[in-house]
């Protein structure tokens, strides 16, 4: 599996946020935690999630996996036999819309 920087950022971000600015060091936890199983399980199952129904995602070649206990999801692709971590997004944004030209 790769991350890519920006997906590393990303989480980064939500975590950092979770933890100085609502201070809320059990929300970070639990976050941190569903990112490593989500990660955990992508590895596993990555070649069996069916396609998004998320036209915008599937013109990327994107697919999408959600956290298990949390509204995030991560944007991936399989090239090859690897799975490629390219986003990560809370599930309340408009992600399908808000892809830059560099994920696709």
């Amino acid at each position: 599996m790769i991350l890519a920087p920006e997906a590393e950022e990303q989480i980064g971000r939500y975590l950092a946020y979770l933890l100085f600015v609502l201070q809320s060091e059990q929300a970070y936890d639990a976050i941190k935690a569903g990112y490593y199983r989500t990660l955990e399980r992508l590895t596993r199952e990555a070649g069996m999630i069916g396609e998004s129904r998320f036209k915008e995602l599937r013109d990327r070649g994107l697919k999408q996996i959600f956290f298990d206990k949390h509204d995030y999801v991560m944007l991936y692709r399989i090239n090859g036999d690897v799975a490629e971590v390219a986003k990560i997004f809370h599930t309340s944004e408009d992600y399908q819309n808000k892809l830059s030209v560099t994920t696709g």
